[in-house]
């Protein structure tokens, strides 16, 4: 079966390739979660001229040149001069690169927690709960080097517990789980967590509050009460709690250029496939009552409510299949068979 079309092309150097592919769609899929995207033109895979200019484009170049000299002559500039200012305005500021991060962080923040819930298992085959922990300092700790270096040494000593615990060789790390911090209004930093295989601890308040040994614990906001996320259809919940603390990091002044999360290693990775004629047909597997969001963009590009770029506009949808596992199933052998 072929799933991508393939294009050759010649660079300035006269060198020709052809190893590179186009699509239209992309699918990517974390758990039970199935995201689709569809561009208003091709975009490009593997070794790949950063942009093909069609003939429409190259026509449109000439006309904003045009342009372009027409209003620069109007402000009494050189062309250059007028393209320099207009980038300018157009340059993002601090504050938009920091909600770019924001997006990216809560998307793969998202994807992550769909990929991995319920899809750690025991060795009797059922699958760990989830669970959700808060850790605290009770000292006043602002400095997020120091704090991470705690977070570290307290998931490296609960990792030995829960391997005595389950009988696995001591030193091995194999908790898997997702962390994002947030500074309270005193200004200490503390850390929100979801454990997607944590096993069961007797007296488990007790044990992670000695494990930690910096402060105060909690699980779900609520003090000595642990409760498990116990179906996939209450992820969404506390992936907008995990999502709401990402929010506030980004902006912390404290902290530029550092990461708003942390993973263990070796996490399921969200699936994603650009093959067009699978998309299609997990397409026709995606039941319209398991949509719950969608994006039409190629709609306000039709009626001039977008503005235009080369990629033209991307329709977006997004479909939780954790109420019909049975279209779940049939999806993830589409994907294991031909992907």
């Amino acid at each position: 079966m072929e799933f991508r079309k393939n294009h050759s092309y010649t660079d300035k150097d006269g060198i020709q390739t052809q190893n590179f592919y186009s699509t239209k769609v992309k699918l990517v899929k974390s758990g039970s979660m199935v995201e689709l995207y569809k561009f208003g033109r091709d975009i490009f895979l593997g070794h790949k001229p950063s942009r093909i200019k069609t003939k429409e484009d190259l026509e449109a170049e000439v006309e904003a040149k045009k342009e372009m000299e027409k209003k620069a002559k109007e402000e009494g500039l050189t062309l250059e001069e007028y393209i320099a200012m207009e980038k300018a305005k157009t340059k993002p500021s601090p504050e938009d690169l920091l909600r770019f991060s924001a997006q990216r962080a809560k998307r793969q923040i998202k994807r992550l927690i769909y990929a991995n819930s319920f899809k750690w298992f025991k060795e009797d085959g059922k699958a760990y709960k989830p669970i959700t922990l808060t850790l605290t300092f009770k000292d006043n700790i602002t400095n997020l080097k120091s704090a991470n270096y705690e977070f570290t040494k307290f998931i490296r000593r609960l990792n030995y517990e829960t391997n005595r615990i389950e009988g696995k060789e001591l030193k091995q790390s194999n908790l898997k789980y997702l962390a994002v911090f947030e500074l309270q209004q005193r200004g200490a930093i503390h850390y929100h967590m979801i454990f997607f295989n944590l096993p069961y601890i007797e007296n488990i308040y007790t044990k992670l509050y000695d494990i930690w040994g910096r402060g105060g614990i909690m699980v779900g906001g609520k003090k000595r009460k642990f409760e498990k996320v116990k179906t996939r259809v209450h992820l969404k919940k506390i992936i907008d709690y995990f999502i709401k603390y990402i929010q506030k990091s980004i902006f912390e002044k404290q902290f530029p250029n550092q990461k708003k999360y942390i993973t263990s290693k070796d996490l399921l990775k969200p699936i994603i496939s650009y093959f067009e004629d699978v998309i299609y047909l997990v397409e026709e597997k995606l039941p319209n009552q398991d949509l719950v969001f969608k994006h039409e963009g190629s709609k306000d590009y039709a009626e001039n409510n977008i503005a235009n770029s080369y990629i033209k506009w991307v329709d977006y949808f997004q479909y939780d299949l954790a109420k019909n596992p049975e279209a779940e199933a049939e999806v993830d052998f589409m994907l294991d068979t031909y992907c």
